[in-house]
C-alpha cells in the first residue's frame, strides 16, 4: 500500500511539473482549457470609459466577463484570458516576465489608454517595459496572455503555481487548477 501511494505522489508531481525536454518549468502550460465564450456583463455604472476606435489601440479593451466553469475572469478585445504573474510585484512599476518568458507569456500593451467594461477604470494603468512598450496593469497586476491560447482558453492557469486568471479586480482566479494552491 505504501508503495501505491509514493507512485500516486510521484505521478502527480511530475504530472504537476511536466514539460517539454530541456524546456524551463515555468515556460510550461497544462492542455487547453477552455469554454464557451460569454456575453460581457453590463457594468454598474461608473466603470467604463466611453472610447471611439481611435482611442482604443489593440491589446488594451479590457472586459470583466463570469465564465461557467472559471468564474470571474478578465478578457482582452480578442477573447484571449489574461492572467497576472506572482513574480511580479503590485507595488512596483515593472514586469519580472522579460525575454523567453514574453514570448510565451505575452504582455498586454497598448500605447493609448485601456478601455474598460465592468472593471473600475481606477484600477487599470500602465507601466513601462525595458523595451519602451506600455504594458496594462490590473490593481498594479502587469497583465498576460499565453501565446497559444485561443480565445476562451485559459491554458496555464496554475502553471508552476505561479501564473493565475486574473478577476475584475486584480486577485488571482483561483479556480480550475490541477492541485490546490495556496
Amino acid at each position: 500500500m505504501l508503495v501505491v501511494l509514493a507512485a500516486l505522489v510521484v505521478g502527480a508531481a511530475t504530472w504537476w511539473q511536466a514539460g517539454e525536454p530541456g524546456e524551463p518549468v515555468a515556460l510550461t502550460a497544462k492542455a487547453p482549457v477552455t469554454e464557451s465564450l460569454p456575453s460581457p456583463r453590463v457594468p454598474p455604472p461608473g466603470t467604463s470609459r466611453p472610447s471611439s476606435p481611435a482611442e482604443v489601440p489593440a491589446g488594451t479593451r479590457l472586459t470583466a466577463v463570469y465564465m461557467t466553469r472559471m468564474g470571474q475572469a478578465v478578457l482582452d478585445e480578442t477573447g484571449a484570458v489574461l492572467f497576472r504573474y506572482e513574480r511580479d510585484d503590485p507595488r512596483k512599476a515593472r514586469s519580472a516576465c522579460l525575454g523567453d518568458c514574453a514570448a510565451v507569456w505575452i504582455p498586454v500593451t497598448t500605447t493609448g489608454t485601456p478601455s474598460v467594461t465592468g472593471i473600475d477604470p481606477g484600477i487599470v494603468d500602465t507601466i513601462k517595459r525595458p523595451e519602451g512598450a506600455r504594458q496594462v496593469t490590473l490593481a498594479g497586476w502587469p497583465l498576460y496572455k499565453f501565446a497559444n491560447a485561443r480565445p476562451g482558453e485559459w491554458t496555464g492557469q496554475g502553471t508552476d503555481h505561479l501564473w493565475f486568471v486574473v478577476k475584475p479586480d486584480g486577485q488571482r482566479n483561483l479556480n480550475c487548477l490541477p492541485t490546490p494552491v495556496q
